[in-house]
């Protein structure tokens, strides 16, 4: 079903710890790393390596920060997609995320932003078909992602990693696995033999 991304890895990367939402007065699209942050994006370079094809992320400062160290490394731009931005707490579309519809907004939302998702894989797979791409995202468009990539192809979700860590997903005869890299974060609430 997904042989279109078929030999294509993604390292999706949540990004780093950042300064507290409820801390930060300014545009939330410009707050930055905390300083645990910054030392888990320069430890992404050495867990993760730097050969990789190319780096993508959010244009949120506390993305791209959290791949700069990694783009540094390995010699490479960071592609901006706006398609990995956060997902404004799931109200868009407007036009159906009010009125009407407005009971059902988050799930909507929950698919607009996966929708998101997807267009950015494509993007990624069309621009470099076979490679090992990463990609900086949110806490809330990756989850979004992953239920909506998962369900299509009746894959578990994965594990869910604390900050610092990040997803490999690899894509294969038509279908993909997923591996959580990092400590699983103590909020994961599936039975340990889940894990």
């Amino acid at each position: 079903m997904m042989s279109f991304f078929d030999g294509l890895t993604l390292e999706l990367v949540p990004h780093s710890a950042s300064v507290s939402p409820e801390r930060w007065t300014g545009d939330h699209a410009i707050r930055p790393l905390s300083e645990a942050g910054h030392q888990q994006a320069k430890e992404l370079v050495e867990t993760m390596g730097t050969d990789v094809d190319a780096i993508y992320s959010s244009p949120a400062l506390r993305c791209l920060q959290t791949v700069q160290p990694l783009a540094r490394a390995a010699g490479l731009p960071i592609v901006e997609l706006v398609e990995l931005l956060d997902t404004k707490e799931f109200a868009e579309p407007h036009e159906w995320t009010q009125g009407i519809f407005k009971p059902v907004r988050e799930a909507i939302g929950g698919g607009w932003a996966a929708g998101h998702g997807l267009r950015a894989l494509v993007t990624m797979a069309e621009s470099h078909p076979g490679g090992r791409v990463v990609a900086a995202s949110h806490g809330d468009i990756i989850p979004t992602f992953f239920a909506m990539l998962c369900a299509v192809n009746d894959v578990p979700l994965p594990k869910v990693p604390q900050r610092g860590g990040w997803y490999t997903v690899r894509f294969a005869e038509g279908s993909f696995t997923i591996t959580m890299n990092g400590t699983p974060h103590p909020g994961d609430v599936r039975p340990r033999s889940a894990r």
